[in-house]
């Protein structure tokens, strides 16, 4: 192995809030003292990069003009040949093209990353999909976050081996916090968007609501998105305006101290044909708080929420279903503790050793 530094290459990198962005920032934490980033530009790079603990450099990945946007990155990962010793690119079009490219003139390896998205986008048309397999069969190795997505990839693209590297949280915390038994916190942390099932969630708590079963149930929401005005006015119209709480960005601290609080996270999702939910970092967040979770049998999802044992899994979207759910969960204070005890412990599989250390061989 050289002595160049290992070279991260992404679009989507905190202060993005996203599941990506958190993936990768977990990754470049990791591998501190051998990294560098190159990301796009964001107005408040102030609020990250100062603090982060490894070189970041912030500028335009892509040319703003012609048909091969990916020109300029390739330009410059051969300029820098020298300067590293392998690229770990996210997104496999268009920046895995770029390092693919780059490959044939300076030999660097390179290792790309997929998401649940990247496949739903690098299978849409044939010229595309050709494009992504020449770029994951140049890989030194493909990675994806679950076991799920990895079958998903191998299978789409034709190839025998792909890595499964979780999203890493640290060590689970030693004790479960103690809860008003007054109040009944229900969490969802996520982008405000159709897929995430806040929607459901509100419907539920309003069937919850006609039964006389609301009382002493608030509902976090932790997030923003275009979908905010909207579920505003409708925990207004459904009369939830006392059990909703929307919090919108927080900072990490205050996302820890919400999760703490909270007694149950909720995010049944739905399947989306491109935005694919692959896994799911809120789950094991919330379990490393020992805060069991309600999900929906979705694949992927699965492996972050094991179904009687960390949380419960819906088979549907459904707010009828969710409503029994959570009035079960609710009543049952045994269940409650049990649930807590096998997310703490499921958590323990999700650490940053635990999973990162999966990719040195690689690096």
């Amino acid at each position: 192995m050289s002595d160049g530094k290992i070279l991260l290459l992404t679009p989507d990198f905190p202060p993005n809030e996203g599941g990506v962005a958190r993936y990768l920032r977990s990754f470049a934490e990791y591998f501190r003292d051998e990294i560098e980033v190159i990301c796009e530009p964001d107005d408040r790079w102030q609020t990250f990069d100062p603090t982060a603990g490894y070189p970041i450099f912030r500028r335009p990945l892509l040319a703003t003009w012609g048909f091969l946007r990916w020109w300029k990155t390739v330009l410059f990962l051969r300029a820098f040949r020298d300067r590293y010793r392998v690229i770990v690119v996210s997104h496999i079009l268009p920046f895995g093209t770029a390092a693919w490219v780059a490959h044939k003139f300076t030999k660097t390896p390179y290792v790309v990353m997929m998401h649940g998205m990247d496949v739903r986008l690098a299978t849409r048309s044939p010229r595309k999909k050709w494009l992504a397999q020449k770029v994951l069969r140049g890989a030194r190795v493909v990675v994806a976050n679950s076991q799920a997505l990895a079958r998903e990839v191998a299978s789409a693209f034709g190839l025998s081996e792909v890595l499964d590297v979780y999203p890493c949280v640290p060590d689970p915390l030693p004790e479960v916090v103690q809860h008003d038994p007054a109040m009944f916190r229900l969490l969802t942390v996520a982008r405000l968007v159709e897929r995430k099932g806040h929607a459901c969630v509100l419907n539920a708590l309003a069937l919850l609501k006609q039964s006389g079963r609301l009382s002493g149930i608030l509902y976090d929401i932790v997030g923003e998105g275009p979908l905010e005005s909207t579920l505003r006015s409708m925990a207004e119209e459904l009369g939830l305006e006392s059990h909703v709480i929307f919090h919108g960005a927080v900072s990490d601290q205050q996302r820890e101290a919400l999760y703490a609080g909270a007694n149950f996270f909720v995010m049944p999702v739905s399947q989306d044909p491109v935005d694919k939910e692959g896994f799911g970092l809120v789950y094991i967040e919330a379990a490393r708080n020992g805060v069991p979770a309600i999900a929906t049998r979705v694949e992927g999802v699965d492996e972050a929420v094991i179904d009687g044992q960390t949380g419960v899994l819906l088979h549907a979207q459904d707010p009828k279903e969710l409503a029994s759910a959570i009035l079960t969960i609710t009543n049952d204070s045994e269940l409650r503790a049990r649930l807590s005890m096998g997310a703490l412990a499921h958590a323990k599989r999700f650490t940053c050793h635990e999973q990162l250390e999966k990719l040195r061989p690689f690096l």
